[in-house]
């Protein structure tokens, strides 16, 4: 009796035993939810140690599990709640100057919940170049962008202090010499920034190296500032004028007949670039001699005078002019 409630209808419970496999895998699937997402990668380090080079900074992740998890965990990843963390446990006292390493990523850096299922991970691993940190006093250079108003120019500048304290690799702060403030707008200023000076300027937090054909730059360090002083003056320039007629000083009623040998002469100025850019030839730059205590019979030298704006000046020294002075020859008064 006993032996045919086990016997019996055999094929009846199979069947019966399938449909309830069945039912459960359909009831299993239906509140279970698969999820594929990026998340960051974060690599901590302990003090005295810094990265120099990580292969990959996101990984994609595949999860399975119950679809109400899922849908907050996508939440979560969103939201940045969900990252892959890896605590690097090197020491810097067992480092001599750099260390590569390869890092298998496990469930273990993700911070899931216990009923989430970690299908897959890409990369599965990822590479990180370690390297020692140290301290160096490396000089100061002062970065600009934009250019002073026009007619303007930075005769001088100067930082304080010019040295500063950084952090960073070791093999990088060997081949260092400078540092680079952050760069400074002097768009448009004029000699009234004079002064506004000193500006508190910071310190641009890398350094940069020539590698072959290339500029590197290596994060570093620094928590100093500086002040700066600039000294923003007039821009100085030249301008020629070929052709300027020179005048003839004398006295009224002069009585003698001036002839010069040149009449035109060639003249360069130099000054503030502004007044330059304004300057009239017939108003603003005379040429002349002086022939007052000049008699006949000549021929005599006489030095080129010339009157200029106030802050133009010369380039060259003008040299003497050769005239002749003879007696005016009047023709006699007819009646």
């Amino acid at each position: 009796m006993i032996k045919e409630i086990f016997t019996g209808n055999v094929l009846t419970k199979f069947m019966a035993l399938v449909m309830a496999v069945a039912l459960w895998l359909y009831a299993i699937n239906r509140h279970t939810r698969e999820l594929t997402e990026m998340v960051k990668l974060s690599v901590s380090v302990p003090e005295g140690i810094t990265i120099l080079e990580q292969s990959t900074e996101e990984i994609t992740i595949h999860l399975r599990g119950p679809q109400n998890i899922i849908d907050n965990i996508e939440d979560m990843i969103k939201n940045r709640k969900i990252q892959a963390k890896y605590i690097v446990q090197e020491s810097p006292s067992g480092m001599e100057d750099q260390i590569k390493q390869t890092i298998p990523i496990t469930r273990e850096y993700l911070n899931l919940p216990g009923d989430i299922k970690l299908v897959s991970v890409y990369p599965d691993k990822f590479d990180i170049l370690l390297g020692k940190l140290q301290k160096k006093k490396l000089k100061v250079n002062l970065q600009k962008k934009g250019e002073p108003a026009i007619g303007y120019v930075i005769a001088n500048e100067f930082v304080f202090p010019s040295e500063v304290e950084v952090t960073g690799p070791l093999n990088t702060l060997k081949e260092a010499l400078f540092i680079n403030t952050v760069p400074i707008d002097v768009s448009g200023i004029t000699i009234n920034q004079n002064l506004t000076f000193p500006w508190r300027i910071g310190i641009d937090q890398k350094v940069t190296l020539k590698r072959g054909d290339k500029n590197v730059s290596v994060p570093v360090v620094c928590k100093e500032d500086v002040r700066v002083w600039l000294q923003i003056a007039e821009q100085q320039d030249t301008k020629f004028f070929e052709k300027i007629k020179i005048k003839i000083m004398k006295p009224p009623e002069y009585p003698y007949e001036i002839k010069l040998q040149d009449e035109f002469f060639k003249v360069m100025v130099k000054g503030p670039k502004l007044l330059l850019d304004k300057l009239n030839t017939e108003e603003d730059v005379a040429l002349y001699i002086d022939v007052t205590s000049l008699k006949p019979p000549g021929p005599y030298k006489q030095p080129i005078r010339c009157v200029l704006p106030k802050n133009i000046e010369l380039v060259d020294k003008l040299p003497e002019v050769r005239l002749d002075i003879r007696e005016n020859l009047r023709l006699p008064e007819t009646k």
